[in-house]
């Protein structure tokens, strides 16, 4: 067995204890990760990976809320590592500074159990509370990703010049579980690109979460055991935050440092803030909302579909900061219009379910606005605002479908669609369930979409056009 060793590293007053690496044989970690055998304080690095599976990113998938902020994979992305358990990428250059609790990095290392790091990479596969002396990652979930089955998804990344995506696209759990899978991602920027909201640096986004707990870390069926951690700990015991520890299903989710809460509460979420010097500071109150990225638009006229004429959503905030109290309020610009209803625990984490009706409503623009501060030192306000444009008239209340010179083929389909329209340029395509959801959305797509991901059943598809225009077909799906 062949050892190699590494001395303490010192990075900007972060210390890290002398650890052990070790090389071992895929088979021979794998077998030492079943049976426990695993030395505490040793990076094991298994130096052999698993053969490349059939690789392509998934379709841009909406699961719910008003608008998505999972970024759709396609060409552009990268594969952050083959297929395996506990590997990591290399180091991965950056563009553009990033500024972690006042620390400038220029590089990142992609790891596969969920999370980020800038000094090392990680192999750890369960995860720890935070404060942790022994890390410095950022974490959207740090739980045993394993991408070695065939259905077990894949890392992808992609840096512009002032942002780096990583998506870890519908992975599957240790031992080669993919019964369940998590697609969840995370921004990292300078602060000054239109990805994240308003000057923030960091985002976690969630699409469908089902699985928490690998078998290695007392994991049962992807649940139990040890919880998976969603948070940012630099290493120095001073500079952290959890969102959650997450080891079970359901909706469940009372702050970040009450009792472990249920991963299902993630779907749809977006969580973002700002890192950029806050070195032993009191971070400000983060907002956590269902998918709101965009101006909601509702309908007067439309009493057919819920979903297009009454704005349904979540606004919670919660206090980063361990022992902190939050002080919140809700407020519109159209008092008829707005029903909220307050749950959370009204001290570290506060949520509002909103519904907004526009039935009365001149058209024009509204707004729904959270307002948070916290009793931190010096204290810190957060207020978040959503964008609700009121539309006179109907956008969907018809029974039969307008085609409006959209025809669309083959259909029934098998989920491959492609469409042709003589006098129109879309903006956008949503598809829409018989219940008014909407599971899919594209903006100015191209002529081709695929909902294979979807099950058999009758949908809408709505083709909105450049010129305010909306076309409807009904569209058959058989498997």
């Amino acid at each position: 067995m062949k050892k190699l060793i590494y001395l303490c590293v010192m990075v900007a007053g972060t210390s890290f204890a002398q650890k052990t690496t070790v090389l071992l044989s895929d088979d021979a970690y794998q077998t030492l990760k079943k049976e426990g055998g695993l030395i505490p304080g040793t990076t094991y690095l298994p130096n052999v990976q698993s053969p490349v599976k059939s690789i392509k990113p998934t379709s841009n998938q909406v699961k719910n809320g008003a608008c998505n902020c999972l970024i759709p994979l396609d060409n552009t992305f990268n594969l952050a590592m083959t297929p395996n358990d506990d590997w990591s990428s290399g180091f991965i250059t950056l563009p553009f500074s990033f500024d972690f609790y006042g620390t400038l990095y220029d590089s990142v290392v992609i790891n596969n159990n969920g999370n980020v790091s800038f000094l090392a990479p990680y192999f750890e596969y369960t995860a720890n509370a935070f404060p942790d002396p022994t890390f410095n990652m950022i974490a959207p979930f740090w739980g045993d990703v394993d991408t070695r089955s065939p259905n077990g998804g894949n890392v992808w990344y992609k840096v512009t010049n002032d942002a780096l995506i990583v998506v870890w696209d519908h992975v599957g759990y240790f031992d080669q579980h993919d019964d369940l899978v998590n697609t969840f991602q995370l921004v990292i920027s300078n602060g000054s690109d239109t990805l994240i909201h308003g000057s923030n640096n960091v985002s976690f986004c969630y699409g469908d979460m089902q699985w928490t707990t690998g078998d290695a870390s007392n994991g049962s069926g992807g649940i139990g055991g040890s919880p998976a951690n969603v948070g940012v700990n630099i290493g120095n015991g001073i500079d952290f935050f959890q969102v959650g520890l997450f080891d079970d299903h359901g909706t469940f989710f009372d702050g970040p440092y009450g009792l472990n809460d249920r991963v299902d509460f993630l779907d749809g979420q977006e969580v973002y803030f700002d890192l950029a010097g806050m070195a032993s500071s009191n971070l400000p109150p983060l907002v956590i909302n269902s998918n709101i990225c965009d101006t909601i638009d509702v309908y007067t006229g439309d009493t057919l579909h819920k979903s297009n004429s009454t704005a349904v959503f979540d606004l919670s905030v919660l206090t980063p900061e361990y022992g902190q109290v939050l002080s919140t309020a809700i407020s519109t610009d159209a008092p008829l219009g707005l029903t909220s209803l307050q749950g959370g625990n009204g001290t570290t984490y506060v949520s509002y379910a909103c519904e907004f009706n526009p039935q009365g409503l001149s058209p024009g623009i509204y707004h729904v606005t959270v307002d948070a501060s916290d009793n931190g030192t010096p204290m810190q306000h957060t207020m978040y605002s959503v964008p609700i444009r009121v539309h006179e008239g109907a956008s969907a209340g018809i029974v039969e479908p307008n085609t409006d010179g959209f025809t669309l083929y083959p259909n029934p389909t098998d989920g491959h669609i492609q469409w042709k329209h003589a006098t129109k340029t879309l903006r956008e395509v949503v598809v829409f369930g018989m219940d008014g959801t909407a599971v899919y959305r594209e903006e100015f797509p191209s002529n081709e979409i695929d909902l294979s991901f979807l099950s058999e059943g009758m949908y809408l598809l709505y083709g909105f056009g450049t010129d305010q225009s909306i076309s409807i077909q009904k569209l058959e799906l058989l498997k």
